[in-house]
């Protein structure tokens, strides 16, 4: 790659810009400004590819049961990455699950009357109490009638009366049993079933949310470049188990020298020079620096404002049977300069 040399005939002998630029690896990229030439058509400034990555982190710690992507491979969001194992969740979904179905039944039950053969026996009770109650008013009206002859005692008919009255409240209690029987349990109980059912429902909704984190899927589409969990090791929760490469995210991050600035505005179109490739590849510039790199806060003279130079991005398509990954250094070439003729003298 040829470094940039630029004209300029007042410039004295030889004259060495180094920048410095937050690149992958925090690498120096040496631009050195000397010399005079008449063309600028074959040079280039050095720069290198960039791309966005997007590192997925286990969500859950545990051991990695399968990968199903290698490096390299090309996934979309959704696509299943990896599976860590389970076991131990599945056991605690199968408990969960067997105590909300305990909870449900509870609930369900006391939410019903009681059962058939229950209620036929209360209503065996209530016809036995009936009956009772009907043979102690049959005893009363017979001790009255003897009374009124003076064939028995006062007392006799007293005791005779207090038999009805205990007749008739155990018919009432009869009654209440069966009317209990038939509405089902009470209403603080029938919520507190069905607030068991509810903390049931929710301890399953836990463990099948736990199992589900032990299947990634990917987040983005793009490439896989690197594994760092293989199959059998095991993967805490919060660490990076593999990196995706963003799809159409490849971009040039290179530094433009100030008096060339005008030549590399957001929009404009420009050559990208990869080693290994027989053609240059398109970019388009999307971005450049509003401050000039390195630069000391003064009042700069003509030599000085030369040594400026602004960190320039440009999305970079990627020719046909050309790789490029990132990090790979890469030229972008300058324009030739068009000598415009001076006018003729009329």
């Amino acid at each position: 790659m040829k470094l940039l040399s630029i004209c300029r005939p007042h410039a004295p002998g030889h004259r060495t810009l180094v920048r410095t630029s937050a690149t992958l690896a925090s690498s120096v990229a040496l631009l050195a400004l000397s010399g005079c030439l008449e063309s600028q058509a074959d040079l280039q400034l050095p720069g290198y590819i960039e791309a966005d990555v997007t590192a997925v982190a286990s969500p859950v710690s545990g051991t990695m049961a399968q990968m199903t992507v290698k490096e390299g491979q090309t996934v979309q969001p959704g696509d299943k990455l990896y599976v860590l194992e389970s076991q131990q969740e599945q056991a605690r979904l199968a408990e969960a699950q067997a105590r909300k179905d305990q909870a449900d039944a509870q609930s369900k039950n006391l939410s019903k009357g009681a059962r058939q053969a229950e209620l036929e026996s209360l209503r065996a009770k209530l016809r036995y109490t009936k009956v009772q109650l009907a043979q102690a008013e049959s005893n009363l009206k017979k001790s009255e009638s003897l009374l009124k002859k003076n064939f028995i005692s006062e007392a006799q008919v007293e005791t005779d009366r207090t038999n009805v009255s205990l007749a008739q409240a155990q018919v009432e209690d009869a009654r209440a049993a069966l009317r209990a029987a038939k509405a089902g349990a009470r209403t603080d109980e029938q919520a507190a079933a069905a607030a068991q059912a509810a903390a049931a429902q929710a301890g399953v909704a836990q463990v099948e949310w736990l199992l589900q984190q032990k299947q990634v899927t990917a987040p983005v589409s793009g490439v896989v470049q690197e594994l760092y969990i293989r199959q059998g090791e095991f993967a805490t929760a919060g660490s990076t188990t593999l990196t995706i490469l963003h799809t159409g995210s490849l971009r040039v991050r290179f530094f433009v020298p100030n008096d060339l600035r005008p030549q590399f505005m957001p929009g404009a179109a420009v050559n990208v020079v990869i080693s290994g490739c027989d053609k240059p590849a398109s970019a388009r510039i999307t971005r450049v620096s509003a401050r000039p790199e390195y630069t000391q806060p003064m009042m700069f003279s003509q030599e000085l404002r030369d040594r400026l130079s602004f960190l320039t991005e440009a999305r970079l398509e990627t020719p046909n049977g050309c790789t490029a990954p990132p990090g790979t250094p890469v030229g972008v070439k300058v324009a030739a300069k068009v000598d415009t003729p001076a006018p003729k003298a009329s």
